[in-house]
C-alpha cells in the first residue's frame, strides 16, 4: 500500500502545522517507526539478493486494509498528530465520514453474525483512492506487512469473494522487526504507560483520537 500526497484543498493543514507542534510521544513513535522500517528494508533486500524472493505489495494492492489493524494509545496519538497537521478541514471531515461509516459497520453484529446484513466490511478510514492518506505515519503493523503471493489472498476471509488460497507471510521480516515493534509495545520505564494494554481496532482509536462524538468509552 502506497503513500497519497495531499490534495491541496487549502493551506489549512499546513498552518495547523503551527498548532500542532510535535510531542515527545510522537517522536518516540516516529523513532521506532524509522527502526522498524530500517530493519524491514534490510530484510527484504536480503531475501530479494540471496532467495530471490520479493513482496507483492504496491500500489494498488489495498486488500490488507479491508482487515483490522490494532494500534496502541501511543501510535493513536501520533496518528492523531499527524492528521492535524498534514490533513485539511476537507479531509478531516471526509475522514470522520469513513470512519463514521466503519463504526456503523461494527456495531451491526446482530444482523452480520446471523447471516442478514448485505452491507460489505468498510476498508480502513485512512484508504483514500486505494493508498493510504497516512502512509508516514501509518501503523506498526501495516509496516510489517509484507506477501509474497498473490494480493488476492489477503482478501478478509469473510467476504463471499475472498479467494480460499491463504497469503504466503513473510516471517522473516516480522522476525527482523521485533526487537524494535517491542519497544513500542512496552514501556520504557515505569513511567511510561504500558501501549500494549491499550489496543484497540485503529477506527475506535481514532475516533478517540480526534474527538468525534461516535467515539466507544474507555
Amino acid at each position: 500500500m502506497a503513500q497519497v500526497k495531499n490534495s491541496g484543498l487549502n493551506n489549512q493543514a499546513n498552518d495547523a502545522a503551527v498548532n500542532f507542534p510535535h510531542t515527545p510521544e510522537e517522536d518516540f513513535v516516529a523513532r521506532i517507526y524509522h527502526q522498524v522500517d530500517k530493519a524491514a528494508a534490510g530484510e527484504l533486500f536480503s531475501l530479494r539478493s540471496k532467495n530471490g524472493i520479493h513482496p507483492t505489495c504496491h500500489l494498488g494492492c489495498y486488500e490488507c486494509c479491508n482487515q483490522y489493524i490494532l494500534i496502541n494509545r501511543a501510535e493513536a496519538h501520533a496518528l492523531g498528530q499527524f492528521i492535524r497537521r498534514e490533513f485539511s478541514v476537507r479531509e478531516i471531515q471526509a475522514l470522520k465520514l469513513r470512519t463514521r461509516q466503519w463504526h456503523i459497520w461494527n456495531e451491526d453484529r446482530r444482523e452480520r453474525l446471523s447471516g442478514d446484513s448485505q452491507t460489505t466490511k468498510p476498508y480502513c478510514p485512512l484508504l483514500v483512492d486505494g493508498a493510504c492518506r497516512a502512509y508516514a505515519m501509518r501503523p506498526l503493523i501495516c509496516r510489517t506487512h509484507f506477501v509474497c503471493s498473490s494480493a488476492s489472498f489477503c482478501r478478509f476471509p469473510s467476504e463471499p469473494s475472498a479467494a480460499r488460497s491463504r497469503p504466503i507471510t513473510m516471517t522473516s521480516v516480522l522476525t527482523a522487526t521485533t526487537r524494535f515493534s517491542d519497544q513500542l509495545k512496552n514501556p520504557v520505564n515505569n513511567n511510561r504507560p504500558d501501549f500494549s494494554r491499550e489496543t484497540m481496532l485503529l477506527p475506535h482509536w481514532l475516533a478517540i483520537e480526534m474527538n468525534w462524538e461516535f467515539a466507544v468509552a474507555i
